[in-house]
């Protein structure tokens, strides 16, 4: 059955070409210029032209067709409810590995949504397997010269790729990224380490073979799988002991060593959770050179403790001095290193009282560790069991937490519900230094 192409409207910019039409949040975009819209790509293409003819149905039912001249230049003023108007491509794999699998039951439908578009690889930066492409997907991309692509590697001996992403499509990843890199297309990389799997001398291989396609072969992030408690009929699997973390790092800071020998730049990079597993010190803030792979948690926390030191050094003078008090929602992986940015805080403003509350995930299962998949539900139980004195503190929480454009946790909780629920200031903030500071010394309010 053919899916529907139309592309609904979400948000129109005041002032624009869009709201001088009369569109509105709700109306939907059949065609522009007699082609219909697969997708947000398609329509920043015909949005470039200077001739535009439109086919909008309103959100009471009314079909229009508007005809307009702009300069090529000048946008609609449109944002969707989708970048994708077609329907996601799903993924078709079965990976021994995979998160979604992993989601307690009984969730809202989105959280077990398991897309595999390059199209979003392109769009959003997610990341893609490659292998439900059928030919018009490759036609596509060398006709537009889609790039960058994101791409979920694992590894690049084929019997060991099909086995961990469970489907035979799995095992010609070098032959597709080599392709993709001789049209110009420029491809960040990802590993998503199983122990005794993955790792080791079959790291070592990936890491050696993906190096070869520099320079348009820009990063690779080397992860560590993510575990859950709700494992019921899914491949036995286990987290990295300290001393395999280590040899991970080991393996990674070799090859970077080699890659700025050879390229003048470190092309792979371990992410922060490798470091913490393993017990060592993170590297210093420049070896992660462009910071491409944040979304991945490379270098998330050295940018973050750098951007709060600084920004203590910059706005300290503007501090008045008064009593603050907040306490600070964080995974358990992240305490110690707020407790450490705890000691620095005191250095220069000791007047300010700053808690932490590492949570421990229950939802999930104790084995999941990172602030990102911290529930309301999970906050409110720590704070029961801690008894924090809380009287005229802020709780502090990182937006990472909450759903994209959503004031919605991991597990339902609204954000509105969960502030009624602890009787205590809340502020969200994002994972940025500067911000946290300023937040602090009470130069943005709380």
């Amino acid at each position: 059955m053919r899916q529907n192409t139309a592309a609904e409207i979400l948000k129109v910019a005041p002032d624009s070409l869009a709201a001088e039409l009369g569109l509105n949040p709700g109306d939907r975009i059949i065609r522009i210029n007699r082609i219909e819209l697969t997708d947000l790509i398609d329509y920043q293409l015909a949005e470039c032209g200077e001739k535009l003819f439109l086919e909008v149905e309103k959100n009471d039912g009314q079909h229009w067709e508007i005809e307009l001249e702009k300069s090529e230049e000048q946008g609609l003023g449109l944002t969707f409810t989708s970048a994708i108007f077609d329907g996601i491509k799903s993924c078709k794999n079965h990976c021994l590995f995979c998160f979604i699998d992993q989601m307690p039951p009984g969730q809202r439908s989105s959280l077990y949504i398991k897309d595999d578009d390059y199209r979003l690889s392109f769009l959003q930066g997610s990341y893609v397997t490659l292998t439900n492409f059928v030919e018009d997907d490759w036609e596509r991309i060398h006709r537009l010269r889609l790039s960058p692509l994101y791409i979920s590697v694992h590894a690049t001996d084929s019997e060991v790729r099909k086995l961990m992403l469970g489907t035979e499509q799995g095992g010609n990843i070098l032959a597709q990224l080599k392709k993709l890199s001789s049209w110009g297309c420029q491809l960040h990389a990802q590993a998503v380490l199983c122990p005794g799997i993955n790792d080791g001398k079959i790291l070592e291989k990936t890491i050696t073979d993906l190096g070869e396609l520099w320079p348009n072969l820009k990063t690779v992030a080397i992860v560590p799988l993510g575990l859950t408690s709700h494992r019921l009929r899914l491949p036995r699997l286990r987290k990295f002991y300290p001393s395999e973390a280590a040899d991970v790092i080991r393996i990674v800071h070799h090859a970077q060593d080699k890659f700025l020998s050879i390229y003048g730049s470190r092309l792979v990079y371990a992410s922060d959770e490798f470091y913490l597993q393993a017990g060592k010190g993170f590297p210093d803030l420049e070896e992660y050179e462009e910071l491409m792979q944040l979304e991945n948690g490379v270098g998330l926390w050295p940018l973050f403790k750098a951007q709060f030191e600084q920004a203590l050094t910059n706005f300290i003078s503007n501090y008045d001095h008064r009593p603050r008090s907040f306490t600070v929602v964080t995974g358990v992986d992240a305490g110690q290193l707020w407790l450490e940015l705890q000691a620095t805080l005191k250095k220069y403003a000791p007047q300010i009282k700053l808690g932490v509350l590492p949570v421990t995930n229950c939802f999930f299962g104790p084995e999941v560790t990172v602030s990102g998949l911290v529930t309301g539900g999970d906050i409110l139980l720590a704070l029961r069991h801690k008894r924090l004195e809380m009287d005229g503190s802020c709780l502090l929480l990182p937006r990472v937490m909450l759903c994209y454009e959503e004031k919605v946790f991991l597990d339902g909780m609204t954000l509105e519900n969960f502030c009624a629920a602890t009787h205590l200031s809340v502020k969200v903030l994002n994972v940025n230094g500067e911000e946290v500071v300023k937040t602090l010394l009470g130069l943005e309010g709380c």
